[in-house]
């Protein structure tokens, strides 16, 4: 009885429901339709096909002004009145070729201690005046020279040149600054022993050149050659190189040949003799191909040991070509390609291919008379073996040529580098002042870049083809214990063990 008087007592609410609720559930019996969904197609990825390589965007070298001082230095300027910034580099013929045997690093003391005060300025006035008048300003030293490099305010440079001045004719040779710089010219030598980048290039210079020859050591000598450098090593340095005979001065930015050559008369022209050089520097003599190899062992091999090296540092030499050759574009074109740009071969390979490796490179070192080619990496230490016998094969392989794609790449990357260089005074500067230093004309520049963008895939294949490890130099350096037998495996025999110096 219950429920009739729930149903009832509802009132006509609940009759209407009950008699509406016989077509719900008909309505529920009904099949629903299932909606059509349409399929819309993925959008492309951009990533899977490779983009196409433009054309360069047009640039067009400057050429100095050449103009010479009444001591007969010689000046290039470069006028780029972008902002009112001015840069000077000043290179004298030397360097650590000059080094005293027995003596090596005395020319990078000397030259490190020009900044250390000149005129009446002791070391901490010098650098307090440096600070002061916002210039930047470096004394630097490699194989063949010594370079001044200063950058400043437009206003500022009389001041700078005045300070160039001195640190040329008028340089302090304080006792306790020379003690104190050699101090730590010392501790940063043993302190590169521990770097594998350092020793393996340092013990390359000296295994390539040789150990009694004046190229075999870095710029800033060696711990040891260090030690033995005197303040008369450092003094005769000074008075040999830094002489107006041979120097030459690059200025660029916001100044005129005219402007430049009237600041430069006043304190690097006639107040700096032009002395003749009291030796000439010796030029490094061609490294005999497979000297001292046997046919099982066509390069040599020398290992720095590093005992639990996570990685191991692989560094190689073999011969290239001179400065000034005409096939120099050539040799740079491949030698991008197969390791000079992040989407090179070895890079591809080694990094992305097979991960033995964060990067691996390759460049070119065309020095007077000589030149070389250098490829580097750091492996990790398990895989050193398979990534030296991918590595000697990607140069094998190189041999045969590139692609079109490469070359144009290639070409666009060299020019790309330049155009860089071109994008600061700073970088202007330098680059002139390098084909100054080395004899070339004011427009080498323009001719690099027409020889390049003139190359063609065959003449590429022709200078590749002369790529030769027989005479080739690889250092390593890492855990010995845990890469010899790997190396062993990879068809390494003959490894000779070194101390790093």
């Amino acid at each position: 009885m219950s429920v009739p008087y729930r149903i009832l007592g509802c009132g006509l609410t609940c009759v209407v429901g009950l008699a509406l609720m016989p077509s719900v559930a008909a309505a529920a019996r009904k099949p629903v339709p299932v909606p059509v969904v349409a399929v819309v197609p993925p959008p492309p990825d951009p990533l899977a096909v490779a983009p196409v390589i433009g054309a360069a965007s047009p640039f067009v070298a400057p050429v100095p002004v050449v103009t010479t001082l009444s001591n007969g230095v010689g000046v290039w300027v470069i006028s780029k009145p972008t902002l009112p910034l001015v840069s000077v580099v000043l290179h004298v013929p030397g360097g650590a070729a000059l080094d005293p045997m027995g003596h090596e690093g005395a020319a990078w003391l000397s030259d490190r201690l020009m900044t250390q005060g000149a005129g009446t300025l002791d070391a901490a006035a010098f650098a307090e005046t440096v600070e002061r008048l916002g210039i930047e300003l470096e004394v630097r030293t490699d194989q063949d020279g010594s370079w001044l490099t200063a950058s400043m305010k437009k206003d500022q440079l009389g001041a700078a040149l005045g300070l160039i001045g001195d640190m040329v004719l008028k340089p302090r040779w304080s006792t306790g600054d020379y003690k104190r710089e050699r101090g730590l010219a010392i501790g940063a030598l043993t302190q590169g022993q521990q770097d594998p980048p350092t020793a393996a290039e340092q013990a390359a210079s000296r295994f390539w050149w040789g150990p009694k020859h004046r190229w075999g050591h870095p710029a800033e000598g060696s711990v040891k050659g260090m030690g033995a450098v005197t303040v008369k090593d450092v003094q005769g340095y000074h008075a040999k190189v830094w002489t107006a005979a041979g120097a030459t001065i690059t200025v660029a930015g916001d100044i005129t040949s005219g402007e430049a050559q009237a600041a430069l008369e006043s304190r690097l022209g006639a107040p700096w003799a032009a002395k003749a050089v009291a030796d000439k520097r010796e030029a490094p003599q061609p490294r005999a191909v497979g000297t001292g190899q046997t046919p099982d062992a066509p390069f040599r091999t020398v290992l720095i040991d590093s005992p639990d090296a996570a990685q191991t540092m692989f560094f190689l030499v073999f011969p290239g070509l001179p400065e000034g050759d005409a096939a120099l574009p050539a040799l740079r074109a491949g030698t991008i390609a197969l390791g000079g740009s992040f989407t090179s071969r070895l890079n591809a390979l080694l990094r992305e291919k097979k991960g033995y490796t964060y990067g691996a490179r390759a460049r070119v070192e065309a020095l007077p008379g000589r030149g070389v080619v250098i490829v580097s990496s750091r492996i990790r230490t398990d895989v050193t073996g398979l990534a030296m016998t991918d590595l000697l094969g990607e140069l094998k392989s190189i041999q045969q040529g590139i692609t079109p794609a490469e070359l144009k790449k290639a070409q666009g990357a060299f020019r790309q580098d330049q155009v860089e260089a071109m994008e600061s005074v700073y970088g202007v500067a330098t680059t002139f002042a390098n084909y100054q230093a080395s004899g070339f004309g004011p427009g080498q520049l323009a001719a690099d870049l027409t020889a390049m963008d003139a190359l063609t895939v065959d003449a590429v294949k022709a200078q590749m083809g002369a790529y030769d490890v027989r005479g080739a130099l690889v250092v390593l350096v890492g855990d010995k214990a845990k890469i010899q037998e790997e190396l062993h495996k990879a068809g390494i025999s003959t490894i000779e063990v070194v101390e790093a110096e």
